[in-house]
């Protein structure tokens, strides 16, 4: 579900965990903080949420090793 902004909620809580806790992680390593932290979500989303920032321009991706890649704030 997008917000009227453009950004879903599951985006949003992505963004601000990343704004607060640092940034520079990959999807599965993000879902998993994010599900320390009490938020309820399938990898899946935390995947589809991560392409739609990086295509707003509000993360950007870089490839750390063969066929993985994280995720920091656009600066």
């Amino acid at each position: 579900m997008v917000a009227k902004h453009g950004i879903s909620r599951i985006s949003r809580v992505i963004l601000q965990y990343m704004e607060e806790n640092g940034d520079g992680l990959d999807a599965e390593t993000l879902w998993l903080e994010l599900r320390k932290h009490g938020h309820r979500m399938c990898v899946c989303s935390v995947y589809i949420n991560l392409k739609r920032l990086e295509k707003m321009k509000r993360l950007q991706k870089t490839q750390a090793a063969d066929r993985k890649y994280v995720f920091a704030m656009n600066k």
